[in-house]
């Protein structure tokens, strides 16, 4: 057996393994911190209401969600859900006619959410450093890849009969369907927590194979 050396000699060596030692642990903490990332929207703070309004803010979600809880008991109903519908309709029905139409629809793609345009420098890939993927990485398009629906247009979306304007009656249905899709479970609620958890979903990046067959929550 041989003599152990001196505490001197060894003592590089155990400054060499503390080292590493906490490099690891930082490395761990680091990893486990980055698996519950804090929620932010596309290009550093936007969201992109069901029915298609603008919230530049990395809490976006939660801006939209307080304003159209009317009794601010925290959840949504289906009334609270419409009424915030028929809110933006009347904001973009400029000549109060009671339907948006395609010169409004063109204003609100040009000067309210230009961000959903294919055009528009939040879908190109000069993202700067640290702001995820564009969305055309995350197989998403238009409004969709800033909300929590499938849809790239959502004011033309509520034109049920594609005549080119949007009544207070279409804008209504069409909330009735969204509200249906957010609430799979029909509970009549729409529950905050629930409703980040899709954002945080459709926001994450796909790997692999999920580039291509990308699962929608919706």
């Amino acid at each position: 057996m041989h003599p152990r050396p001196p505490l001197i000699r060894r003592f590089p060596r155990l400054i060499a393994q503390g080292v590493c030692g906490l490099v690891l642990t930082l490395t761990t903490a680091g990893a486990l911190q980055a698996e519950t990332p804090p929620l932010q929207a596309p290009q550093g703070g936007l969201f992109i209401s069901p029915f298609g309004e603008p919230f530049r803010s990395p809490v976006g979600l939660l801006d939209w969600f307080t304003g159209a809880d009317a009794d601010r008991d925290g959840t949504l109903t289906a009334k609270e859900f419409i009424a915030d519908g028929l809110r933006f309709h009347a904001r973009l029905d400029v000549n109060r006619d009671g339907r948006v139409d395609g010169f409004e629809n063109t204003a609100y793609e040009y000067e309210i959410a230009p961000e959903i345009l294919p055009q528009s420098s939040a879908f190109r890939g000069d993202r700067p450093e640290g702001r995820g993927p564009a969305p055309r990485a995350r197989g998403l398009e238009g409004a969709s890849t800033f909300g929590l629906l499938d849809e790239p247009q959502p004011v033309r979306g509520a034109d049920l009969n594609y005549d080119g304007k949007i009544t207070v009656d279409e804008q209504s249905k069409a909330a009735m369907r969204r509200f249906g899709l957010l609430d799979p479970e029909a509970t009549g609620r729409l529950d905050f927590q629930a409703l980040e958890a899709r954002l945080r979903a459709r926001q994450s990046a796909p790997s692999g194979l999920g580039r291509f067959f990308r699962p929608r929550p919706d």
